[in-house]
């Protein structure tokens, strides 16, 4: 059994794909800053730009930071609330961007997060008392499957990075944005692979019921 887990490719494996959303969050992050430091803004611009830009970055990346050791785990499933009202807080920022900018870049983006929060609440609830208590089990989440939902986001990102390619025109905009959209495909597929270790556990525990009984 360890000899397969171990042969999982690395979009199988969630230890390789958490320490690669660990990089890819880093790399954001430190070339966002360097190019900040590239066009001389001075020290107040630099902590504004860290603050806004990077914000979501900087708690996700604390995030998995967390989830790897065992205060992380421990409290896995309260880092994932926290989590998933970061995410709350992103689409309601993007919301208000439709309304200030009107665009195709900005539909896209706000449909992006809004799916996104969907999945990752949807996800990461389901083993929490939040999951019965605000009733998500009686919205149709399941109408659509996990395979659908990683494909539609990441599908979406893939889109948005095509959109915001041609409204940029500098270096350091394009490298952002591509990093941004492997950022989304990966971390969509860190949900989809937590989504199928929830499932795989609840068929497991069915079927030692089904033994007992």
């Amino acid at each position: 059994m360890e000899k397969i887990q171990k042969e999982k490719e690395w979009y199988d494996n969630p230890n390789i794909l958490t320490n690669l959303l660990t990089c890819f969050i880093a790399l954001i992050i430190i070339f966002s800053q360097a190019f900040a430091v590239k066009h001389n803004l001075g020290a107040n611009d630099i902590l504004r730009s860290l603050l806004n830009y990077n914000s979501i970055y900087i708690l996700v990346l604390v995030y998995f930071i967390m989830i790897k050791n065992h205060i992380g785990r421990r409290y896995f499933n309260f880092l994932n609330i926290l989590l998933i009202l970061v995410y709350f807080l992103n689409t309601f920022a993007s919301v208000l961007t439709v309304f200030q900018s009107f665009s195709v870049f900005s539909l896209m983006n706000c449909a992006l997060n809004f799916i996104l929060l969907f999945y990752i609440t949807y996800t990461f609830t389901k083993d929490t008392r939040f999951y019965k208590e605000l009733r998500l089990d009686r919205i149709p989440f399941d109408e659509v499957t996990n395979e659908w939902y990683f494909y539609v986001v990441s599908i979406l990102a893939v889109f948005l990075l095509v959109s915001d390619l041609v409204i940029v025109s500098n270096f350091h905009s394009v490298v952002l944005a591509l990093f941004n959209c492997i950022y989304i495909i990966l971390f969509s597929r860190y949900v989809y692979l937590y989504n199928c270790h929830l499932e795989s556990r609840n068929q497991k525990s069915i079927k030692k019921k089904g033994e007992g009984a």
